[in-house]
């Protein structure tokens, strides 16, 4: 379902936003106000307030973009009410590349995963966050950390999940720290099995390359020119219309627990 027909006021003071909504006139129009339309939170600093706030304040849908990781304790750990929908924009797991990557899979299940992350130390929390997060969406459930170690340069780190087939997936997740200060990193995830997926972002360059191999040969999924911004605003929209919340704010929160550990390594 599409927001047609219907028109949402949105609230942001992001400028990205604000060309993002230049870019839908007929659904969307901008906003001070939150109350009745679509509150865009930044994700620095401790945005679970701002989510909240947004909620009080009456909005009917949340975009929260590009989140930092939270300190711990600053979610109590109750779950999010479903009568507000929260989409979470993250630059490295777009919801539509995930979805390209899980369709061509045809849901067979991972054997096993490898992450590995690349980014300078302030950004390096970001990169292992959407990892684990690319992890978690191909094989379709959580993940767990299991052991770990840091050196100065890099973290490596040994999880597991469990696919819908009830079977545990180990995965590994190797972390290197370089230099320089330029946002963003490497992202590089492969899914092991009957079908092979190899995920490979490339944020400094602006690269997504998603390739499945199977029997058959190998698939690249097409390129999503759609700004992430524009993205987000128009999924928020949809779930207002649809009734259906995504899970994008537990899978955040889940994501965030487990690089809380790896952190801590």
């Amino acid at each position: 379902m599409t927001a047609a027909g219907r028109r949402f006021t949105v609230s942001t003071r992001l400028p990205r936003y604000r060309a993002a909504l230049a870019q839908l006139p007929v659904s969307a129009g901008p906003a001070d106000d939150v109350r009745g339309g679509v509150a865009v939170v930044p994700g620095s600093g401790d945005w679970w307030q701002g989510v909240l706030a947004a909620r009080a304040g009456g909005a009917l849908a949340v975009v929260l973009a590009d989140p930092g990781m939270l300190p711990r304790g600053a979610v109590d750990g109750s779950p999010w009410p479903v009568d507000i929908p929260v989409i979470v924009d993250r630059p490295g797991l777009r919801a539509d590349v995930v979805a390209d990557a899980a369709q061509a899979r045809q849901s067979s299940q991972p054997r096993m995963l490898t992450i590995d992350c690349a980014a300078p130390a302030a950004g390096m929390a970001g990169v292992v966050l959407d990892g684990i997060g690319w992890a978690r969406s191909l094989m379709g459930a959580g993940l767990k950390l299991c052991s770990g170690a840091s050196t100065t340069g890099a973290t490596m780190a040994l999880l597991e999940g469990w696919g819908v087939d009830g079977m545990a997936t180990p995965v590994t997740l190797m972390a290197s720290r370089t230099g320089g200060r330029r946002p963003g990193g490497l992202i590089r995830v492969v899914a092991h099995g009957d079908v092979r997926t190899e995920v490979t972002i490339d944020q400094p360059a602006g690269l997504v390359c998603i390739e499945t191999s199977t029997g058959e040969g190998v698939f690249r999924a097409p390129l999503r020119y759609e700004a992430p911004a524009r993205l987000a605003l128009r999924r928020a929209m949809e779930a207002c219309v649809s009734g259906q919340p995504p899970g994008d704010l537990a899978d955040l929160l889940a994501d965030m627990a487990v690089a809380a550990g790896i952190a801590a390594l």
